[in-house]
């Protein structure tokens, strides 16, 4: 009798306070009383209660509440809200766990900008419900822009002391707004695309523009949440750094409220270094354009979710990682590789963080090692201590001898089915990449490819070089020392082109000619 006096104990047998929010101020996660936007109350993260959660759990009284048993931490998936303008997370919890042994916390988790997540301690008392509505500033840094999933969390994030909850009316909301007084906007666009995380309830942005950008970006919509607002006055931004402003003037024209886009210089002038040109079977290509790549299956495997974009800089693709996005997952399981004759990795990198204390670029790659998932791997760290080293501004390249790890952070791979590229960061807030491929650092080669015919001529010379298609166009030539520097480009789009070689040095380069059949490169010899 006493045990199962224990075990009723532990279980709620009424229901919390139905909450009296008007809809229209509220975002709901769950509970009965507005639409929730949850779209999975247990997705698989590893967590201890998997597949135990119900979100369906009756207490006794035919109103439903949300049971995590064996609950060390828990997630649910959200249809994207931008709950910029809420001001409160309201949460009902019970529990019988201990408030002095047992910290229980929660989290929104946002995508957009801002922190991704930020736990706070919820304050609740054990055996009863505890109604709490905590405000938007205690989530420090977040923004709360686009919120996809939430988190709850029993004594900080893998913990392996499970306790059980029950939890009703999770939902965000706001102070009522009074009739007229809106003075947000529902949308915001820069050269008609509408800004990078934007939400009605954040008024601050920066975009970062490639160095040389010439023309200003516009604001070119300025959308009012309230169709009837009095004004909506819009700034451009003077030059390129520069501030542009949109000041909305509600309906009744007591509220003002001002947008900020800065614009500000961000990324490389150049593209990353042109890689040496080494023969195609000593090297294994995941992404670059110097190199056929193997068939990758995808770039953005979404272990962190969307953590990419592709751009273009100085006609050379490469990634951006997104901000705020801590990690990059390429997968190749259907295209498995045996590198184990590969002795180098290489990549480049480049960011243009200020603060550079604590930051980190990782590439890792992964072995299945004939199974379904790691097995082994290796992952090479470079920070301000590693040789290289992490520094600002200007394109890191790294070439690692992953035999020896020369020095760089050790690591367990034999390399033998790599089926995976991990890369991860750790507080850089814009980071761009390319050239991720092994080689096996054997001698450079002159022609990598024989579709594209040419004469170059005179060859050796003092001053230039001429280069002659057969019945080809020359889209391009690149011009590289033997350490595979690029000294001197030109794009011709002609079926000739000069080579002005009075600038070099004497000694040997090497030319890469692409016309529009294929690619080939030769030996210039400079007298």
């Amino acid at each position: 009798m006493l045990l199962f006096a224990t075990i009723a104990f532990a279980q709620p047998t009424t229901n919390p306070s139905a909450p009296t929010n008007a809809a229209v101020d509220v975002i709901s996660v769950y509970g009965d009383t507005y639409s929730n936007v949850a779209t999975n109350y247990d997705p698989n993260w590893g967590q201890s209660g998997h597949m135990q959660v119900n979100p369906n759990y009756d207490p006794g009284t035919g109103q439903f509440l949300l049971a995590y048993p064996n609950f060390n931490y828990q997630g649910t998936e959200l249809t994207t809200q931008d709950a910029s303008q809420m001001e409160f997370l309201h949460v009902d919890i019970w529990t019988s766990a201990n408030p002095a042994n047992t910290d229980i916390q929660v989290s929104p988790v946002n995508n957009g900008s801002g922190v991704g997540e930020t736990l706070v301690s919820i304050a609740y008392t054990s055996g009863t419900w505890t109604s709490v509505d905590i405000p938007k500033s205690a989530f420090t840094g977040m923004t709360w822009d686009s919120v996809f999933q939430m988190k709850f969390a029993a004594n900080a994030p893998g913990s392996t002391v499970p306790v059980d909850i029950y939890l009703d009316n999770i939902y965000f909301w706001k102070n009522p707004t009074a009739p007229g007084s809106d003075a947000t906007l529902s949308d915001l666009q820069v050269d008609g695309v509408t800004i990078d995380g934007f939400g009605s309830g954040v008024f601050n942005y920066t975009i970062g523009v490639p160095p040389g950008t010439m023309t200003v970006p516009q604001i070119t919509s300025a959308t009012p949440t309230d169709p009837a607002a009095m004004s909506v006055n819009i700034t451009q931004a003077p030059a390129i750094p520069g501030d542009a402003t949109v000041v909305v003037t509600s309906q009744n024209g007591t509220v003002m409220e001002t947008y900020t886009v800065s614009f500000v210089i961000s990324g490389p002038a150049t593209g990353a270094p042109q890689p040496p040109n080494r023969p195609a079977a000593d090297v294994v290509s995941i992404y670059s354009d110097a190199y056929p790549n193997i068939t990758v299956g995808t770039y953005d495997a979404g272990w962190c979710g969307p953590a990419i974009t592709e751009v273009q800089i100085g006609g050379n693709n490469m990634f951006k990682k997104n901000t705020g996005i801590p990690c990059q997952g390429i997968d190749f399981s259907t295209n498995r590789q045996n590198l184990t004759d590969f002795t180098h990795l290489h990549f480049d990198f480049y960011t243009d963080d200020a603060d550079l204390v604590g930051d980190v670029f990782n590439v890792k790659l992964v072995d299945f090692a004939g199974g379904s998932g790691e097995a082994s791997a290796l992952e090479v760290n470079i920070n301000t201590g590693t040789t290289p080293a992490i520094v600002a501004n200007t394109w890191v390249s790294v070439d690692v001898d992953i035999t020896s790890l020369g020095g760089v952070v050790a690591g367990n791979l034999t390399r033998s089915d790599v089926a995976q590229i991990g890369i991860t960061t750790a507080n850089l807030t814009n980071v761009w990449y390319d050239n991720i491929y092994l080689h096996k650092n054997t001698v450079l080669s002159v022609d990598e490819y024989t579709n594209a015919t040419f004469k170059t001529y005179p060859n050796p010379t003092r001053d230039v070089w001429n280069i002659v298609a057969d019945n080809q166009t020359i889209n391009s030539i690149q011009v590289m020392d033997v350490a595979g520097r690029q000294i001197l480009a030109l794009t011709p789009n002609h079926s000739s082109a000069i080579i002005d070689g009075h600038i070099l040095q004497k000694g040997i380069y090497i030319a890469k000619v692409r016309t529009d059949k294929g690619e080939s490169s030769v030996k210039l010899i400079k007298d």
